[in-house]
């Protein structure tokens, strides 16, 4: 046989032996001691004083309870965890500790009971690791996932919902509820198919979205859903595939933002510029044609002639008008000057200026004085429009402007005895593009009354209508009455 260093003796020797004290005492990472059977400290490493800040000598001879602060202390953890590691071989324990500065740690402890050869308790070997950063971490972590979760949750302009592989609706916030009526506990662990019309559900379209997002990642579409009460909604729906750590499908984000109103909308106006061309093209056809007749016309037929270009002329005219005006509503905020003056005079001098004498000679206008304090301009565009509408729809019997005062309110009516709107149409008669079931063939372009209740609202005034159909139509603007004693400039 050889030794150790290949010397060739033959002469066997013994293998070199670790110093235990001398290895535990280099390590820096942990903290190891032992303590006695009553928690008592008997040894202390590098690590121990690294991490708690004690030297030997300071720290041996003392109880470990050192360590705790003052609450686990007076609840008795310390001699509870050595109770559990007499009982149990160890335990494990993780918490705040305290070091000689009076600083706080985030420590991972483990207690583990000590025996001698006969199986007597002789005591304990304690371990320590320092997890302040990772527990900071964690906190902040656990923190932002909270927020996340509030935020979510709370939103209510969105319906932001989870589902898992399957389809199936594991979580569910506030503007899930509020777009699609169920609340949390009607919806979760249902199919979110059952937002689907029925159509969509017999072609499949529910899975095939998710198969779409499972293979690209995400989708994204439009289209109708269905609410809790059976009404239907357009919307913008984007499903994203979620993965874990390993890349395995956990489920999907799906988010959903209710687009009925642009969808009300760009239908209104497709049908609006359909309508306008038509509307446009009329007249003009008109006017071209009785433009080519009435140069070869008979002297008698020529006035005839003349007299409808001018009207289709007019046609086009008000058209212009309605469109001019509904674009200065949308701008009012930014050029309305209130100023105080009568709303009876502006209501003569503006209808003294339109239409025809035979037109006007139907008018009825107001002749006591009605203060108001807001923009002229708007109200003379409000009067333009109504007095107009009246006189298009009622062909006779007279329109009758009027204007009153109450405490605190000052009232503009407009009134005719023409054949009225359809009760049906009364409720959206101000809605754009509305031009009411009985106007349709009249031409126009549904825009009107729409900035007439611009005007008006932008005053801080309302605007109502009252109409009976063959009686005719009576439509009231309210505003708010300028304080009495203030004077007309």
């Amino acid at each position: 046989m050889t030794d150790d260093n290949g010397g060739g003796t033959g002469v066997p020797t013994r293998p070199r032996t670790v110093d235990a004290a001398r290895l535990i005492d280099q390590v820096f990472d942990y903290a190891i001691i032992a303590l006695d059977s009553s928690g008592t400290i008997e040894s202390w490493n590098s690590g121990a004083r690294l991490l708690k800040g004690y030297t030997a000598q300071e720290a041996i001879g003392r109880s470990f309870a050192m360590f705790y602060p003052e609450d686990d202390r007076r609840a008795g953890l310390p001699l509870q965890l050595l109770d559990e590691a007499r009982q149990k071989g160890s335990v494990q324990a993780r918490g705040w500790r305290i070091r000689k500065d009076g600083t706080r740690f985030w420590a991972d402890v483990v207690i583990t009971a000590v025996h001698d050869d006969e199986g007597r308790l002789t005591g304990f070997a304690k371990v320590t690791r320092d997890l302040t950063a990772e527990h900071t971490l964690e906190q902040s972590l656990r923190r932002s996932e909270e927020r996340f979760r509030l935020l979510v949750s709370q939103v209510k302009d969105y319906a932001i919902i989870a589902l898992d592989a399957s389809g199936t609706i594991e979580s569910w916030n506030a503007g899930a509820e509020r777009l699609k009526g169920y609340t949390a506990a009607e919806a979760i662990g249902r199919s979110f198919a059952m937002f689907y019309t029925e159509e969509d559900r017999q072609a499949g379209l529910p899975l095939q979205l998710l198969d779409q997002a499972r293979e690209q990642g995400r989708v994204e579409v439009l289209g109708w859903r269905v609410r809790k009460d059976g009404t239907r909604f357009w919307c913008d729906v984007v499903i994203t595939a979620l993965h874990d750590d390993h890349g395995r499908l956990s489920g999907f984000a799906k988010v959903t933002r209710d687009l009925t109103e642009r969808k009300q909308l760009e239908e209104a106006q497709a049908t609006f510029l359909g309508t306008i061309a038509h509307d446009f093209r009329t007249p003009i056809t008109a006017m071209k044609g009785f433009t080519e007749l009435v140069r070869d016309a008979p002297e008698e037929l020529r006035e005839d002639f003349l007299h409808r270009i001018d009207a289709n002329a007019d046609r086009l005219m008000q058209m212009m008008k309605d469109l001019v005006s509904y674009a200065s509503a949308k701008a009012i905020s930014t050029t309305s000057r209130p100023e105080l003056f009568d709303l009876a005079e502006l209501a003569r001098d503006t209808v003294e200026s339109m239409g025809t004498e035979e037109e006007l000679a139907r008018v009825v206008l107001p002749q006591d004085a009605v203060s108001v304090n807001t923009d002229r301009a708007s109200l003379e565009r409000v009067v333009t429009n109504l007095v107009g509408n009246a006189l298009k729809y009622s062909t006779s019997g007279p329109v009758v402007v009027g204007v009153s005062r109450t405490e605190d309110r000052v009232r503009l009516t407009v009134s005719d005895e023409g054949r009225g709107i359809a009760q049906h149409d009364l409720d959206t008669i101000f809605e754009e593009f509305e031009r009411g079931s009985l106007a349709t063939e009249d031409g126009g372009t549904g825009l009107g009354l729409t900035s007439v209740r611009s005007l008006i609202e932008e005053q801080n005034g309302h605007v109502s209508i009252q109409s009976v159909v063959g009686q005719g139509t009576i439509v009231t603007v309210e505003l708010p009455a300028p304080v009495r004693g203030l004077v007309s400039a």
